[in-house]
């Protein structure tokens, strides 16, 4: 498909993403800043993403002790109010696809890219592989913090996570180390990826 994306903040730092399309096979994303109102909404879509990405090959046990210690809607209305953090809601027709939470914290010591700041998660109903929306997020989410003056981003995912890590790859990622993720009681092996922008 050919296509041209652009993305615009408007005054209340919100952005829009308008698509150009030679093709009808993907419907409008946009993508908006997140508010204080939707600490729930953020909530249900970690929660609801997470398990449908990991439920199959995670225990049981360990999901829901994850589900409830990484998603408590008091962190994340915190987490609104911190202005070192930034979330990304994606919308397709008016339905809230997933979204992107980017934090400033120091990286470890294997990202040298300068002044870096960390994409925490990255997030899609699984409904909505496949639908170029992760692509629309992605674009969003480098365009955003480009403008704030941010030179790099980095990231941490599972190893085993195929999908995500061919994903980060086409966009310019690079393995640049490994740590440890537990989810519940299970310890795994995570890649950190980084790039320039």
């Amino acid at each position: 498909m050919s296509q041209s994306a652009w993305f615009n903040l408007n005054s209340e730092n919100q952005i829009f993403l308008t698509m150009e399309k030679k093709s009808t096979k993907y419907p409008e994303t946009s993508i908006r800043t997140a508010e204080p109102a939707d600490a729930d909404l953020l909530v249900e879509l970690g929660r609801a993403s997470f398990y449908e990405a990991f439920a199959e090959q995670t225990a049981p046990q360990d999901m829901e002790a994850h589900l409830q210690k990484a998603f408590d809607a008091d962190e994340v209305k915190e987490q609104l109010a911190d202005n070192r953090i930034l979330f990304l809601i994606a919308e397709v027709d008016a339905s809230a696809a997933g979204y992107a939470y980017l934090h400033q914290e120091n990286p470890p010591d294997c990202v040298t890219a300068p002044n870096p700041i960390q994409l925490v998660r990255f997030y899609l109903r699984k409904n909505y592989y496949g639908r170029n929306v992760g692509n629309s997020l992605m674009g969003a989410c480098l365009d955003t913090v480009r403008s704030k003056g941010y030179q790099s981003v980095w990231l941490s995912t599972w190893e085993l996570n195929h999908r995500a890590n061919a994903f980060y790859k086409k966009w310019g990622f690079e393995i640049v180390g490994e740590a440890k993720f537990t989810v519940g009681s299970d310890v795994q092996n995570d890649f950190i990826f980084a790039r320039r922008i």
